[in-house]
């Protein structure tokens, strides 16, 4: 978060979680998204955010989840003290960061967002006049922001110093913030939705998220129709019919009004984070966490060295659907997979193509039997919110595949690669052998990212 410097996931982001407890057992999952505001009756006028305004951007924002989460998983499960999980993210804070080509990128194409205020400009002048590659990035708000919850728990974010600035800062623009909405935020604790899949038991996040939905419907309708059995879907023409009219199905509900609003979002990129973590005592977190925007968003709000996302302006159809101040849902979708009692594989991932790349990967490990590294340099089936037809990278299959898909009244779309990084995403894994508890990690390739395991 302090390293991407707040561009695309923030303390005033979100997370959904997905955890095995070792030592119980039992598999629970956490919401940390985002509020909607008490006083925010008409989401249907709230300005979409390909519309960069200024009068109204405080109506683009929500309550944020994220730091109200990190402290409920510190209290549940975490083993050092509270104040010590945030020292290294102070000390990048304090020391910088340097300027990397990809952050670099980020300002050259959002900055002028961010300088439409006086706080977003003093963000950008951190490193100087102006951030060029190699320069240190010092945010010294963000480490008073750090500190403070370090000190006082996230009740600083919410019912404290920063709390209130927040408030302050939305409602000069528009928007419908109170402290009471700040003082009620309370991340959700529930029993997360599970299916089984060829046996083992699919854990993904509960119900009061869309991410687990598509996920298991997906693997319970593969299941039915034995796609899995004929074979990978990159080397069998009916296996990626199947596939991908499973995952158009899945990934249709309830997705019409989202593609407008993605549309609508088009102007610069959407990013999050995927994590898996395996710990030496066997316990397995499964977690993403996201501004659920643009980089950096498009309010141009920095409250103490945090700038706010405008989520609220691609969830309006969302909005619509809940009573003023309820739990936003979105698509975060982590899952952990047990065989019997034991965990066997967590996957995360973010992009566009979030549920495809899940159910592909799931489909090739669990049900062709393929180690994780083959299905994850397999050609992904990416989703495409602008056209309902699958994507596919241009060359990953050859002229007969085509025609055969042809024949069937599959239509398909070929992109580019820089497309197919755009439409594709991020996934990690982490697998554990059932017989000796090896563990091994994969990654997408070709991203700012990296999976290791020890």
């Amino acid at each position: 978060m302090t390293t991407a410097l707040g561009s695309y996931v923030s303390a005033a982001g979100i997370l959904q979680l997905v955890y095995y407890d070792a030592a119980s057992g039992k598999v629970t999952s956490m919401n940390a998204g985002f509020n909607s505001w008490l006083g925010e009756t008409e989401p249907a006028t709230i300005p979409g955010n390909g519309s960069e305004v200024s009068e109204a951007s405080g109506r683009k924002t929500l309550v944020p989840g994220f730091m109200a989460g990190i402290e409920a998983m510190q209290k549940r499960y975490g083993r050092l003290a509270f104040a010590d999980v945030f020292q290294p993210a102070i000390w990048y804070a304090e020391n910088g960061v340097a300027i990397s080509p990809l952050l670099d990128s980020f300002f050259g194409t959002r900055g002028h967002v961010l300088s439409r205020t006086a706080e977003g400009r003093q963000f950008l002048h951190q490193a100087g006049d102006h951030p060029w590659i190699g320069d240190r990035f010092v945010q010294t708000e963000l480490a008073k922001t750090l500190r403070g919850v370090a000190k006082d728990g996230a009740s600083y974010m919410y019912t404290g110093a920063w709390g209130r600035q927040f408030v302050d800062a939305v409602r000069r623009e528009s928007g419908k913030a109170t402290m009471d909405d700040m003082k009620r935020y309370q991340p959700i604790w529930e029993e997360p939705l599970t299916t089984t899949f060829l046996g083992d038991s699919v854990f993904g996040p509960g119900a009061s998220n869309d991410g687990g939905y598509s996920v298991l419907e997906a693997l319970n309708l593969v299941e039915q129709r034995k796609t899995y059995g004929m074979g990978p879907y990159w080397k069998d023409w009916k296996a990626f019919r199947d596939l991908s009219g499973i995952l158009q199905l899945a990934q249709s509900w309830p997705r019409s009004a989202e593609r407008a609003a993605k549309r609508d979002a088009s102007n610069g990129p959407s990013h999050s984070d995927a994590i898996v973590v395996i710990d030496r005592w066997g316990n397995v977190a499964a977690l993403v966490h996201s501004i659920n925007s643009v980089v950096w968003g498009t309010t141009g709000i920095v409250v103490g060295g945090v700038p706010i996302s405008d989520a609220a302006g691609i969830n309006q159809y969302r909005l619509a659907r809940l009573k003023p101040g309820g739990r936003v849902p979105n698509d975060m979708g982590p899952i952990i997979v047990m065989s019997g009692t034991k965990p066997v594989l967590a996957t995360a991932a973010v992009g566009s193509s979030l549920t495809a790349e899940t159910v592909r990967l799931l489909v090739g490990i669990l049900g062709n039997r393929l180690d994780a590294a083959t299905v994850m340099a397999a050609p992904p089936l990416l989703y495409n919110y602008e056209s309902p037809v699958p994507s596919i990278p241009e060359g990953a299959y050859d002229a007969d595949f085509l025609r055969n898909l042809e024949a069937a009244g599959v239509t398909v779309r070929q992109v580019s690669r820089a497309q197919v990084m755009g439409l594709k995403g991020t996934v990690v894994i982490g697998a554990i052998e059932p017989n000796g508890g090896q563990r091994r990690s994969v990654e997408t390739h070709g991203v700012s990212g990296f999976a290791a395991a020890y």
